[in-house]
């Protein structure tokens, strides 16, 4: 069991999506749906043999379509859940990182996920999580992005082997509030 605590990872890497409407001056908000997939990588920031799962995705924002690519790492099982429902392991967040890359520019935006946690069902292999975090800026129009996002997104868990590396799909909404991205986002 302790081999597929891997696809925990993966919810967290956050798939992260943008896209803005204006909201205020100086401030964008952002919606974004997206789908991706993720595999095991071979992050660890903590040195705990518990390496991040990464992310590749497109996601549709108001802003345009982009490219992601993430990634995400989880710490181990709580003993009692404290957010997940009965039935399910929770997978708190240790730390994730997107860059989406905007498909018309090739500009990116940058995404750190702080907190959070993953809902396993060993049973049915499958996924929900939910993370917060903030846009840390990026390049072009982004170089000073700002603001807060929260993610809440599924994922199922399409294949593994006997060592725990899997294949997962994601499916996903990011929301939040864009500053410093320029009044020439499109």
């Amino acid at each position: 069991m302790r081999n597929h605590y891997f696809t925990i990872g993966i919810t967290l890497g956050l798939l992260l999506t943008g896209g803005l409407g204006r909201a205020e001056a100086g401030s964008r908000h952002f919606v974004s749906h997206y789908g991706g997939s993720g595999v095991d990588g071979v992050i660890d920031t903590n040195n705990d043999g518990r390496t991040a799962t990464v992310f590749t995705g497109i996601w549709n924002t108001n802003l345009g379509r982009f490219l992601n690519q993430g990634e995400g790492e989880t710490l181990p099982p709580l003993k009692t859940n404290v957010s997940c429902p009965a039935g399910t392991a929770e997978f708190p967040l240790l730390q994730g990182h997107d860059v989406l890359t905007k498909q018309s520019t090739g500009e990116q935006l940058f995404l750190t996920h702080t907190s959070g946690a993953t809902c396993f069902d060993f049973t049915t292999l499958t996924l929900t999580y939910h993370t917060q975090g903030t846009f840390d800026g990026g390049t072009g129009r982004f170089v000073h992005a700002a603001g807060p996002f929260e993610n809440n997104g599924t994922a199922s868990v399409l294949v593994f082997d006997p060592q725990g590396h899997a294949l997962l799909n994601t499916t996903g909404t990011v929301t939040g509030t864009l500053t410093g991205a320029g009044d020439d986002v499109d």
